[in-house]
């Protein structure tokens, strides 16, 4: 568990620049890497729940809400989260305060609980059943 800011904020700055860098990577079609980004669907040829995450986000920041949400709904809610975190990092880091941590430990909570872990679980199992559908 990370309860620190000091352990936390880092982090998530480092995953959301790796993202960053994925976005780009994957963007240049000259590059041709031979695999599309999913272990799962590379070795077992099945979709994972994630599929689709990438070209999702890509549409949503360029506006194409209903592409995105096609692709993957879960793409709208990581464009969101890779804008808005790092902005809130940096004011949190600015003004002194914990909120994102606050908020991280408050969603984590909820989620230990059992109706919001089988909530989770469940929009997880859709959204994969959604790609095997989409995507077999």
């Amino acid at each position: 568990m990370i309860h620190r800011r000091g352990r936390l904020y880092p982090l998530l700055l480092l995953l959301i620049a790796c993202g960053y860098v994925w976005l780009f990577v994957s963007n240049d079609s000259s590059r041709g890497f031979g695999w599309d980004g999913c272990l799962t669907r590379y070795f077992f040829h099945i979709p994972c729940p994630s599929c689709g995450t990438t070209r999702a986000v890509h549409a949503a920041f360029h506006g194409e809400w209903l592409d995105s949400l096609c692709f993957n709904p879960l793409g709208i809610l990581l464009a969101a989260m890779i804008v808005v975190v790092p902005v809130w990092i940096i004011v949190d880091v600015l003004v002194g305060s914990s909120t994102l941590l606050k908020a991280y430990c408050f969603i984590e909570r909820k989620f230990r609980s059992w109706p919001y872990a089988v909530a989770g679980i469940l929009a997880i199992l859709i959204n994969w059943i959604w790609n095997l559908v989409k995507y077999t």
